[in-house]
Order: C-alpha cells, then structure tokens, then sequence
C-alpha cells in the first residue's frame, strides 16, 4: 500500500513538473510577444499615474477657488445687506435732488433746439421779435416783460429751476392723521408727488419757451392758456406756481380721482401746497 501511495506522488511531482515546463516551454517561445504586451501595459499603468496626478492638482486647485469662492460669497452677502440698507434709507434729500436734475436735464434737452436756431439770428431780429410779441399781447402791461424774459431765455439759455414738491418723508407720514391716510401707503404718495412734478416741469417748460417757439412747436394754444392763467392769478395773489386737475390729466393721463384728491388733502397737512380758486376754477398751489 506504502508503494502505491510513493508511486501516485512520484507521477504527481512529475505531472507539476511536466506542467511548469510546457508552461516555460510556452512563455519562451512567445517572450517577444510578451515583451510587446508588457511594454504596453507599462505605458497604459504610467499614462494612468500621470492622469490621477493630474487629476489631484486640479483637486487641489479646486479646493482653493472653492475657498476663495467661499470669500468671495461672504462679501458679496455683506454687501448686498449694505445696498439693502442703503436702498431701504436713502435720505430725501438725495432723491430730491436726483429728481430737480434729471428734471433740469429733461428741460435742456427740450429747451435746446429752440435755442440752437434762435442763436444765429441777429440781434436785430430778435428786437423785431420782442415787438412783435409786445404789440401781440393785450392782457396788461406786465405782459412786455414777461415776453423780453422769455426771448432772452431762448436766445441765452437762461434756463428757470421750477419749485418742486419734496417727498413725504417716514417721520412726516407717520404723523398722517389715520383718518386721512386711509390704507394708502407712503410709496403711493411719493408716486403722486413725482406726477405732480413731472406736470409742474412740462408746464414751465413751455411756458419758458416762449411765444414764437411755442408756436413751432405747435404748442401755441396751450402756452397762450397757461399764460392767461398766470396773469389771472398774478392780479389777486401775486407770482405763484400752480397746476390744475386738467393740467395734471394731461401731463400724466391719470385722472385726478377720489383717490387722488384725497392724498391732496394729505399733501395740503404736510404743506406741500393749498388749493386756490380763481374765475371759479381750482388750482393746487405749490408752497415754496
């Protein structure tokens, strides 16, 4: 039994030993094409080490625009809440004054032309224009001087600032009686006060121009009613700035409705004008 036993593992041995030869014996004659293979695989192993070394520096450059990304969104958080704030307390004084010049650059730019051609004239024909107006003009003897200041602020750009009216501020509207501010809130006033002087501006806008640029304008029926207005109203109370509920409709096609008139009222508690009646009609006067 011993003997048979020695005989399976001798046959064993030598079958793993004819195996690994035929393995060798394989491997040997195919070494060059293992060589190719193993030059390959080399390259392949060594272009992916080079694409995972690329691939952690662009981590780590990553990582530092996420951190300076990170800064970067911390400040722009504090100064979006700065602009918040800012935008939330702009003083009235800075919107009134953004408001008078973008006004005054709206009167240039409407003014300008005019003024362009009235500039090569000669001085003897804007005399002869003065006459003209003086001698077409029959309300009362106000009205030379009134057309001499109108010529020479054509032909000099002698450019009029128009009173205009402030905004509301949040203390001035807290003070409000309830029983007159109703549900209407302070942008609504604002944005009332803003109509107002844009009306105002058109208004003394071509009342500035004069009577002969009105009349190329085409605006000549209407500087003629303003005028008439203002001598009207210059015999009971003096020089006023004024506008009507008509002039208000024109300017800005709202009607002044219930609405409308009620933040008069509001308007009037604040002094920011009064109402005044002249030939039966109303006219909101503008308090300096």
């Amino acid at each position: 039994m011993d003997k048979q036993d020695n005989l399976e593992e001798i046959v064993d041995k030598h079958y793993k030993r004819l195996h690994q030869l035929n393995t060798t014996t394989i491997f040997i004659k195919g070494k060059h094409n293992l060589k190719d293979d193993l030059y390959k695989m080399r390259n392949e192993v060594l272009q992916i080490s080079c694409g995972i070394d690329n691939t952690r520096k662009i981590l780590e450059q990553m990582k530092k625009q996420n951190t300076d990304l990170k800064e970067l969104l911390s400040l722009i958080e504090i100064l979006n809440k700065r602009i918040l704030h800012q935008k939330e307390n702009v003083p009235q004084e800075l919107i009134q004054g953004y408001q008078n010049a973008d006004k005054l650059k709206c009167i240039q730019n409407q003014i300008s032309p005019v003024i362009t051609k009235s500039i090569t004239k000669t001085i003897n024909s804007a005399h002869k224009l003065i006459e003209q107006n003086i001698s077409a003009n029959m309300y009362n003897s106000g009205i030379e001087q009134e057309i001499i200041k109108d010529c020479k602020r054509t032909l000099f750009n002698e450019l009029e600032v128009y009173p205009t009216i402030l905004f509301i501020s949040t203390e001035e509207f807290n003070n409000v009686p309830k029983y007159m501010i109703g549900r209407q809130t302070l942008e609504t006033i604002n944005s009332l006060i803003t109509d107002i002087n844009n009306t105002l501006i058109t208004k003394y806008t071509i009342l500035s121009l004069g009577k002969a640029a009105a009349q190329k304008r085409g605006e000549i029926n209407l500087y003629l009613q303003y005028k008439k207005q203002e001598f009207d109203i210059k015999k009971e109370k003096g020089y006023l700035y004024f506008f009507t509920a008509e002039d208000y409709y024109r300017h800005t096609k709202k009607k002044m409705d219930k609405t409308k008139l009620n933040l008069i009222i509001v308007l009037r508690h604040c002094k920011r004008l009064r109402e005044c009646r002249t030939n039966n009609e109303l006219r909101y006067v503008i308090i300096n």
